[in-house]
């Protein structure tokens, strides 16, 4: 098999074990086993960002941030109980997503608070919770906006870990040049890349 292929196969395993063993002590020991899959939702932006470890941070805080606008956006649609939902929740809900695809890049671009993936997540994780509570059962317990960004910043410590265990094993296994988060020889994949074939010289008559 290719180095890919070996690759790929390492990473699947070692996702599907260590996940699965950091959801028994979130499952435990908080009221919110119902949310487990939000702890994956830092694993997935990660990957999807081709992050590196040190992005992780602007990702928690970006997400902080989020929570915080959508709360913010929560606060103005409660004081303005005369004007009708679909109204408040159309105009609203694109001021956000404006603010957000604007400002941050434009004035936070050069901090952690810059990533706009995970200030997005933050916000539309803050409207589904708020809004969908009233489909849960009786009794379930629906999270709070401190909750949300605790249950977001123990899947960023599971992401940091995972990509930490994956490297050290990866490494051993198939060579020490194995780096999850991107370099300067692989900027845009997490795959080290082939080495260039180059042309055979023409032959000389």
């Amino acid at each position: 098999m290719s180095v890919q292929t070996n690759v790929i196969l390492v990473q699947a395993v070692l996702g599907a074990v260590l996940i699965t063993v950091f959801m028994i002590p979130f499952q435990a020991s908080t009221p919110f086993a119902l949310y487990r899959p939000m702890v994956i939702l830092p694993v997935l932006l990660y990957f999807a960002l081709r992050a590196s470890p040190h992005a992780l941070l602007g990702m928690f805080l970006g997400f902080t941030c989020g929570v915080a606008g959508g709360e913010a956006f929560l606060v103005v649609k409660n004081a303005l109980p005369e004007v009708p939902l679909e109204l408040v929740m159309g105009i609203g809900v694109a001021c956000v997503i404006f603010l957000v695809l604007a400002v941050h890049p434009l004035v936070f671009g050069r901090t952690p608070l810059g990533m706009v993936p995970a200030v997005l997540l933050g916000v539309v994780e803050t409207l589904l919770v708020t809004n969908l509570s009233v489909l849960l059962p009786d009794g379930a317990p629906v999270p709070n906006l401190p909750w949300l960004v605790v249950i977001f910043g123990y899947g960023c410590v599971m992401t940091l870990i995972l990509i930490l265990v994956q490297d050290k094993i990866i490494g051993a296994l198939l060579g020490a040049q194995w780096r999850s988060a991107p370099t300067d020889e692989a900027p845009s994949s997490q795959i080290p890349p082939t080495p260039p074939v180059r042309p055979s010289p023409r032959p000389t008559a």
